[in-house]
């Protein structure tokens, strides 16, 4: 054991620095140490037989020598010129090969019994060097260089007969012997290094592997978002200034075409604008999606009268609808009042329902569907369209996304509005939910909070006040429950009818981590509200006032610990519970920031309840007091 203890101690004396910190490369270089430590040794034997055999061994056993024990000094080499081991262990088994050639040059030819030494060639390389290109071509092509002129000699030339063949019995044995000790010494080493390490090794290169990716992914995607940013940015005015050029001249043209009665001329310059208005709209969607994105969409609050709102969103899609012949109505349960919310956002994601609507149904019924209880706004838009699959339901909200390619090319579109629409919701604190059946029509359904209006009343402007206030933010009656439950079902299934629930915001750029968080807190009695854009997060907060946040810490961009920091600073979301989600145990670190608790992935149902339990033990009570619960 003091032997071993002794041994690895050298190694590790050896061994540069700048190389012990790579596992696969410190390897290779305990290989190269151990094996010129005790090279020279094992083939101490071969020279001394030759000297006493051979009658005249100079100049050619010396040389043969020299090579030999020359392995020892590139010891002292790798220490004094660390940053120069690969041509170091190339120059060492450039010397290995030339001592094999030398000894059987001189002692058999192409039968010297020193061949069998040219095993370890590729093998000692290959342990030095790793098994890569470089390593590959130098090893390969040394040894047939070598091979080639030995057989070169022997085709056009005489070996030198120091010592008969015959005679090398004793040379033989000795160099059989001498390469398996070595290549024995060499695995059995190379095995306990594998059977102490491989476990480790392979979980430490796993996390070096993912926090380098995550590294670089991070750096791209910051790269390309501020790229981005900048393009789009540029080009805004640029585009946009000539698409509304086109679109003036057109109408222009088209009025003086109509006038004139050029019917042709009609027809082209109405194709002209329509293509005009939909790239310029298509413009606009990207513009908003990256705004979005870059967490630099602002909300412009004011009172709306959502009757009114109804009123000129009906103006606007009748016609619309008409266009394939279908039926249109409006249905309202009662006078819908007033709430506190960005009338152009909301007007924009309700046309954008009505537009896709009346895209995919033909000869059908579409209709706009309005509620409001004490705690939400529901706008649905349903038709008797073409419908939607649950599987291509998952991927409807993406960017660029539409049902499949077929939908695409048969009726167009970018599939930005649907991803638009999703993110102007989730920027006013609510989402759009969908029930659909393939071949039976769909239901879209705008949820946003809207605090009645007596609530409301007593609230000033800023975007905190017009949260719902603290005793209806955790409590609903079983009346307005039912009347959701009568029309409007959450995206993930039908939300208990009869069940106070208090709002939670979760923020993770998993998607499918969110599906999961959903159910979960659904089942525990909450409404989740969840987002995967962590630069949206305060805005959220700031508007929906959540009972508690989870924050994922490992984001792209804007991460956890940058939510963490604007939800603290602001006055609004100060106060507001935060539990910090993360595959890593840094709850220190998270309490140091501000958080309340740390939530350890993988997610599942006992974690949510721990996390939950100070919440729900103080539910009914105010606001502040929960958060200090």
């Amino acid at each position: 054991m003091a032997i071993l203890t002794f041994l690895q101690g050298v190694m590790n004396w050896f061994i540069p620095a700048h190389l012990s910190g790579d596992l696969h490369t410190r390897k290779r270089v305990q290989m190269f140490i151990i094996s010129h430590i005790f090279g020279p040794i094992i083939a101490t034997p071969i020279p001394l037989f030759l000297w006493f055999a051979d009658p005249q061994p100079l100049w050619h056993v010396p040389i043969l020598a020299a090579s030999i024990y020359g392995f020892w000094p590139f010891l002292a080499l790798v220490k004094l010129f660390p940053r120069a081991y690969t041509p170091l262990a190339m120059a060492s088994v450039l010397n290995l090969t030339f001592c094999i050639m030398w000894g059987t040059y001189n002692y058999g030819g192409t039968s010297s019994p020193f061949l069998v030494w040219l095993v370890l060639v590729p093998l000692l390389a290959f342990m030095y060097l790793g098994s890569t290109w470089t390593a590959r071509v130098f090893v390969f092509s040394q040894i047939t260089l070598g091979i080639v002129a030995l057989y070169g000699f022997y085709l056009y030339g005489d070996f030198p007969t120091h010592i008969p063949v015959e005679n090398m019995v004793v040379a033989g044995v000795l160099s059989a012997l001498g390469s398996n000790i070595y290549v024995f010494m060499m695995a059995a080493y190379y095995s306990s290094v594998v059977d102490s390490q491989s476990e480790l090794i392979k979980e430490i290169d796993r996390h070096q592997y993912t926090l380098k990716a995550l590294t670089q992914a991070k750096d791209e995607a910051e790269r390309a978002n501020g790229a981005k940013s900048e393009f789009l940015a540029k080009m805004s005015h640029e585009l946009r200034t000539p698409l509304n050029a086109v679109l003036g001249y057109s109408e222009i043209l088209l009025e003086d075409a109509e006038l004139d009665g050029r019917g042709e001329q009609i027809a082209d310059l109405q194709k002209i604008s329509a293509a005009g208005k939909h790239l310029l709209a298509m413009v606009n969607d990207i513009l908003d999606i990256s705004k979005i994105e870059a967490g630099k969409m602002a909300l412009h609050l004011e009172n709306v009268d959502l009757d009114k709102l109804i009123d000129d969103v009906e103006a606007t899609a009748r016609p619309l609808a008409a266009k394939n012949t279908n039926s249109f109505s409006v249905e309202k349960r009662s006078e819908l009042g007033t709430v506190r919310a960005d009338a152009t956002k909301l007007r924009q994601a309700i046309f954008n329902l009505l537009s896709n609507a009346a895209k995919f149904t033909q000869n059908g019924q579409i209709t706009l569907a309005a509620s409001r209880n004490a705690e939400w706004l529901e706008i649905a838009v349903i038709d008797s369209g073409i419908g939607i699959s649950r599987e291509q339901q998952n991927a409807l909200f993406s960017n660029f996304t539409q049902a499949n390619s077929r939908i695409a090319a048969v009726y167009g579109g970018t599939g930005l509005g649907l991803s638009l629409s999703q993110n102007l919701c989730r920027l006013m604190g609510g989402q759009i939910e969908i029930e659909s059946e393939l071949g039976k029509g769909s239901r879209f359904t705008i949820r946003l909070p809207a605090p009645s209006e007596q609530s409301a009343a007593g609230q000033a402007a800023p975007i905190a006040r017009a949260a719902v206030q603290d005793e209806a933010f955790l409590a609903e009656s079983e009346a307005e429950a039912d009347q959701r439950k009568a029309g409007f079902a959450a995206m993930s299934g039908h939300m208990p009818d009869h069940e106070r629930r208090p709002r939670l915001l979760v923020v993770d750029d998993d998607r499918a981590f969110l599906e999961l968080a959903e159910r979960l807190f659904m089942k525990e009695d909450y409404t989740p509200i969840c987002t995967d854009a962590p630069q949206s997060a305060l805005q959220i907060a700031r508007t929906v006032k959540p009972a508690a946040i989870f924050l994922d810490i490992l984001m792209p961009g804007f991460d956890g610990w940058d939510v963490l920091a604007a939800l603290k600073a602001d006055p609004v979301t100060s106060d507001i519970p935060v539990f910090m989600i993360s595959i890593l145990s840094e709850r220190a670190k998270a309490l140091a920031a501000g958080a309340d608790g740390i939530v350890m992935k993988p997610f599942d149902a006992s974690k949510v309840k721990a996390a939950l339990a100070g919440l729900k033990a103080v539910r009914g009570q105010p606001r502040a007091k929960a958060a200090n619960a």
